[in-house]
C-alpha cells in the first residue's frame, strides 16, 4: 500500500506540471477527467475479473501494468509518451482499490475487519504523504530522472505482493461488512434510486458533500503542482498536499467522540461551513496559511461527513442495502474526481491558481446553502456513534 500510493500518487501530482510543457491546461485537464471516468465504467467489470480471478494476482497484474506508465518517460518525454503513460495509468490504477479492499477483507478475521481497513487508509496515507513530501524536489530533475524514481518505487510494491499471503477465501462467502459490500455485489439503478430516496434527507446531503467535495480534491491536485513547479521556494506546498489526508489520520478518532456528545446538525453546520470557508482562503497563500486552512478544511469535511452518516444509518432501519449507498457515494467521489481536474485545466489560465481553487470550494458552500433552506430544520435523530458501521472513506487523493 505504502509503496504503491508512492509510486501511482507521485506519478498523479506529476500529470499537470508535466502536461503543460506538451499541450494546453485545458487539455490536460480534460484528458485527466476523462481517465477518471473511464476508470469509473470499468469498475464494475474489474470488481467481477478480480472475484474470478484472484486478489493477490491481479493486484500484480495492475501494479505490472504501472511500471509501464514510468517506463514511457525514459524514452524521452513527448506528447505521445506522455499520452500513452496517463492511458496506462488508467489500468494502473483500476484493480488497485478494488483489489486492495476485497483481499484485505478476505484475510481480515471479521471481529477485527474494521481495525485492518484503517490500517489500509493509514498505510496509503503515509504513501501520499511521502509522494507530497519529495514532489519539489522531483520537479528539479528530468522527466527521464522522475520516470526511473516512479519505476524503483512501483517495482518495490510488486516485489512485496509475491512476499503476501495467497488468496486463502472468497469474499462472495466470507465478507458481510456492508460498507465495503459494493465492491462484491452491484445493484440494479430502479432499486438504488428507491433506498436512496428511501434515506433521504441524509442520503442527498451526504451524496452532495461528497461530490462538491471531491470536486474541490480533484481541483486541488491538479492546481497545487502546477504552483510548485512554478513558483522558487514552494517546498512547503508538498506538506500542504499531505496535509488533507493527514489530519484524518491525527483527528479521527476525536473527531468521532466530538460528533457522539455534539449535536448533530450543529455539527453538519459547521462543519459543511468550515470546509467551504477554508477551502476558499487556503488558495491565496501558498506558505504557512495553506498547511492551516488545508488542515481546517479537511476537519470540517470530517465534522459533517461523520454526522450526516449517522443520521443516514440511524434512517436505514432494515440495513439490507448498506452496500448499494455505499456504492453510490463511491460513485459520486469519482464523479467529482472527473468533474474536479476538468474544471480547473479551463480555469486556471484564465484566472489563476487562487480563484480556481475558490471556485471549487464554492460548490461545497452551495451545499451549506441547500443545507440551511431546505433541510436544517429536519431532526437529526441517531443513535450512539459506536453502534454505527465506519463511514466509507473518502479519499483526499487519487485512488
Amino acid at each position: 500500500m505504502i509503496f504503491f500510493k508512492f509510486g501511482g500518487g507521485l506519478h498523479y501530482s506529476l500529470l499537470s506540471p508535466l502536461g503543460e510543457k506538451v499541450l494546453p491546461l485545458w487539455v490536460i485537464g480534460v484528458l485527466m477527467g476523462a481517465a477518471s471516468i473511464a476508470q469509473l465504467l470499468l469498475d464494475v467489470p474489474a470488481g467481477r475479473i478480480l472475484d474470478k480471478y484472484g486478489y493477490r494476482k491481479f493486484l500484480k497484474v495492475t501494479t505490472f501494468i504501472f511500471l509501464f506508465a514510468a517506463i514511457c518517460f525514459l524514452f524521452g518525454f513527448t506528447k505521445q509518451t506522455y499520452l500513452i503513460s496517463l492511458l496506462i495509468s488508467v489500468f494502473g490504477w483500476l484493480f488497485f482499490g478494488p483489489g486492495v479492499n476485497a483481499y484485505i477483507l478476505s484475510h481480515a478475521p471479521k471481529e477485527s475487519a474494521g481495525r485492518f481497513i484503517s490500517l489500509r487508509d493509514v498505510s496509503g496515507s503515509i504513501g501520499i504523504v511521502l509522494s507530497s513530501s519529495v514532489l519539489p524536489f522531483v520537479l528539479l530533475f528530468t522527466p527521464e530522472f522522475m520516470g526511473a524514481l516512479i519505476f524503483i518505487i512501483l517495482a518495490i510494491a510488486f516485489i512485496m505482493l509475491f512476499l503476501s499471503p495467497k488468496d486463502n477465501v472468497s469474499v462472495h462467502t466470507e465478507i458481510k461488512l456492508p460498507t465495503h459490500y459494493h465492491y462484491i455485489k452491484r445493484s440494479p439503478l430502479i432499486s438504488t434510486i428507491k433506498a436512496i430516496k428511501k434515506l433521504n434527507p441524509a442520503s442527498t446531503m451526504l451524496l452532495l458533500l461528497d461530490l462538491s467535495g471531491s470536486i474541490f480534491y480533484g481541483i486541488i491536485w491538479f492546481v497545487v503542482p502546477l504552483v510548485i513547479a512554478h513558483q522558487a521556494n514552494s517546498g512547503l506546498l508538498g506538506v500542504g498536499l499531505a496535509v488533507f489526508d493527514l489530519s484524518i489520520v491525527v483527528l479521527g478518532f476525536m473527531l468521532g467522540n466530538l460528533a457522539d456528545k455534539s449535536d448533530k446538525r450543529t455539527m453538519v453546520f459547521f462543519g459543511i461551513l468550515l470546509f467551504s470557508v477554508s477551502g476558499m482562503l487556503l488558495g491565496f497563500n501558498f506558505g504557512w496559511l495553506f498547511i492551516i486552512f488545508g488542515f481546517l478544511a479537511t476537519t470540517g469535511d470530517e465534522m459533517a461527513g461523520i454526522s450526516l452518516w449517522s443520521w443516514l444509518h440511524s434512517l436505514d432501519k432494515q440495513h439490507d442495502q448498506d452496500g448499494m449507498i455505499s456504492g453510490v457515494i463511491n460513485l459520486f467521489q469519482d464523479l467529482g474526481w472527473a468533474i474536479g481536474p476538468i474544471v480547473a485545466g479551463i480555469l486556471y489560465s484564465l484566472i489563476g491558481p487562487s480563484w480556481t481553487i475558490l471556485i471549487g470550494a464554492l460548490p461545497i458552500f452551495i451545499v451549506w446553502l441547500f443545507y440551511q433552506l431546505v433541510l436544517r430544520h429536519h431532526h437529526i435523530h441517531v443513535k450512539h456513534l459506536l453502534q454505527i458501521p465506519a463511514k466509507p472513506h473518502r479519499m483526499r487523493h487519487k485512488s
